[in-house]
């Protein structure tokens, strides 16, 4: 079995309630703490109490942070705590990933670029503590699936430093707006106030996956907002155990070889035997358009021992809906396959570098962190190649050894 943590947000969501419930399911503060000195540049100490929140026991978490309790930080700051920190990347990419929702949602609700905004209530080490104690808490547990429920609405208004608001922030709808968080609306709702800061919904927009999942369980422990409401609790809480899920054994195995895990992809599918091939490769470059992550076809024998093709395709599963009506519009198909797949996938990120005979795009494939695969943009060499009359294999060459020179750069700088 894998373990596995299942977040039950009772009466909110913020960065320290997350941290809090961790510590109260058994994350040792021991072994926190010099962790997050590898990324936290200033003192500070972790203050926690056991506490009440309507009927249910719980701990609450306070940051002591001495002199600079009152020092006021911005994006630049937090990016530079992150580029030097010595945390393995795991942790610090993940870091950068809340991060960045964090300064996308900002940009969103204020109209402005991301990192022009000025940080009000985010702008403290508190942020950089709870966003880097959620990722280091959950390495610490060994806990590589984190499943959470919806989120509540809530009614009424919040304050803060820009003045009265929803009592859902600008900021923190446009992540829930983003990235799909699912809300639960009932007839019960949290107490008007904030029950949702932007910190919380990031953390779990990064982390978390709201899909269903089986669990044994073995610890529990709940986190105390500030605010003592009990209508219901503003706590949020963690179980921890293990998996009977063989989706969170994938997703273990992905996150001890660095790679990402997917389950929203599916693979759609039929069996052809009455196109020519120039109509399956009219109906192959459809499926591309229409959003196909994959398309090709296997030789197959049909029934009165015809030849045949099964035409294939990998889609995101928000895509399924256009690429089957593509299926059925440009193929002869009375039916396709649906089935749900599980991927493994690494990281991969698209750059320009310049070489001697012009800018060429080149492809890096990565696992965890590191760069394992250099591939120049074959349009870009076969474009160049034809142009100066040159073998293909010396422009895809030079722009090997560019972005090889590129990445060493890259890394001595951070290194500095």
């Amino acid at each position: 079995m894998t373990p596995v943590a299942y977040l039950d947000i009772i009466g909110g969501i913020s960065g320290d309630m997350f941290l809090a419930a961790m510590l109260d399911a058994g994350l040792d503060k021991e072994l926190l703490e010099p962790e997050l000195t590898r990324i936290v540049p200033n003192h500070f100490q972790l203050i926690t109490t056991k506490t009440t929140r309507g009927a249910i026991k719980a701990t609450h978490i306070e940051v002591n942070l001495g002199n600079d309790s009152d020092r006021r930080l911005n994006w630049n700051d937090f990016n530079r705590s992150i580029e030097t920190s010595d945390l393995p990347e795991t942790d610090l990419a993940k870091i950068r990933t809340i991060f960045d929702h964090l300064q996308n949602a900002e940009a969103e609700a204020h109209n402005a670029s991301p990192g022009s905004t000025h940080l009000h209530e985010l702008g403290t080490f508190d942020t950089l503590i709870d966003i880097a104690g959620a990722v280091i808490g959950l390495r610490l547990l060994n806990i590589h699936s984190l499943h959470v429920s919806p989120v509540p609405a809530s009614t009424g208004m919040s304050s803060s430093s820009h003045g009265k608001n929803a009592s859902i922030a600008p900021a923190t709808m446009a992540i829930i707006k983003n990235h799909q968080i699912p809300v639960r609306i009932s007839a019960t709702h949290p107490p008007a106030g904030e029950s949702i800061t932007p910190t919380g919904a990031a953390i779990i927009a990064s982390l978390a996956q709201f899909t269903p999942s089986n669990m044994t369980i073995e610890s529990v422990g709940y986190g105390a907002g500030t605010r003592n409401s009990d209508s219901p609790p503003n706590v949020v809480g963690i179980w921890l155990g293990q998996s009977t899920d063989q989706t969170a054994s994938i997703e273990q195995t992905a996150a001890n070889i660095g790679l990402k895990h997917q389950s929203d992809v599916v693979l759609i599918e039929t069996n052809l035997d009455d196109m020519t091939g120039e109509e399956i490769g009219h109906a192959i470059q459809v499926l591309f358009n229409n959003g196909a992550l994959d398309v090709w076809t296997t030789p197959i024998q049909m029934k009165k021992n015809r030849p045949g093709v099964t035409l294939s395709a990998i889609a995101p599963k928000d895509d399924l809906g256009s690429i089957s009506t593509a299926f059925f519009t440009h193929t002869s198909t009375l039916g396709v396959r649906v089935r749900q797949l599980d991927r493994l996938v690494a990281e991969r990120e698209t750059i320009k570098v310049e070489t001697e005979y012009g800018p060429i795009r080149v492809k890096l494939r990565s696992i965890d962190g590191k760069v394992t695969q250099i591939a120049p943009e074959y349009d870009d060499c076969a474009r160049i190649a034809s142009s100066l009359d040159l073998p293909i294999g010396r422009i895809s060459d030079t722009a090997k050894q560019a972005a090889s020179k590129s990445i060493a750069n890259f890394r001595t700088s951070r290194e500095h």
